[in-house]
């Protein structure tokens, strides 16, 4: 039986989310005010990915890469991983315990991690789904579709810049989206940010069964 939206996220927590030892008490007065516990922003986290299609967070947690560190230090998406104990953790989002504060920032440094995991699964190496890459057919789809709304000029025109800008404003205001974006909002409701897009078949193929 498929994980229900509950276990994934209480997976994702396990294997995907991590705190920086003391990032909490480096952190500015009014963070630490915000957060009763070193934990607390992890669940704050989650709170905004749970209304995420459960199948992107299973895509993702089948993924061999993709993590994110809650750190006291800036906000930074980081390809190439980021070293981690005894070992590293490849494809990493290095978030602010200030910026999920502001949401925004937190959710567009995310949102280029997504980008990275849809276009090539993390590969340090590989494009990302707004370069025009996309690791299944389904997701190329989404990616050449990305492309043409890149050259419209509604958003930014870097496209990493464009994709987190749009993803983020997607959770975090969908009629401010719409306004400045109608097209962004429409592809982004009808695919990656739609249950019904994320059929089995493409956790499946990122899982390489």
């Amino acid at each position: 039986m498929p994980d229900t939206r509950t276990s994934l996220l209480r997976r994702l927590k396990r294997e995907r989310l991590h705190v920086e030892p003391g990032a909490l008490e480096a952190s500015p007065p009014r963070v630490q005010r915000r957060f009763a516990h070193a934990w607390a922003p992890a669940d704050l986290l989650l709170e905004w990915l749970a209304a995420w299609p459960a199948g992107l967070i299973a895509y993702w947690l089948a993924a061999p890469a993709g993590h994110v560190v809650l750190s006291a230090q800036p906000s930074a998406y980081l390809p190439a991983g980021l070293p981690w104990r005894a070992g590293g953790l490849p494809a990493a989002v290095r978030v602010s315990l200030g910026d999920l504060l502001d949401a925004r920032p937190a959710l567009e440094a995310v949102a280029q991690m997504v980008d990275h995991l849809l276009g090539s699964l993390g590969d340090p190496d590989g494009p990302r789904l707004s370069d025009g890459a996309g690791a299944t057919p389904a997701l190329s789809d989404v990616a050449r579709r990305l492309a043409e709304l890149v050259a419209l000029g509604y958003g930014p025109t870097e496209p990493h810049t464009y994709f987190a800008w749009a993803f983020a404003g997607y959770w975090l205001d969908r009629q401010a989206l719409n306004s400045a974006d109608p097209l962004a909002e429409r592809l982004l409701r009808t695919t990656l940010c739609s249950d019904r897009f994320w059929g089995r078949e493409l956790c499946v193929a990122a899982d390489g069964e």
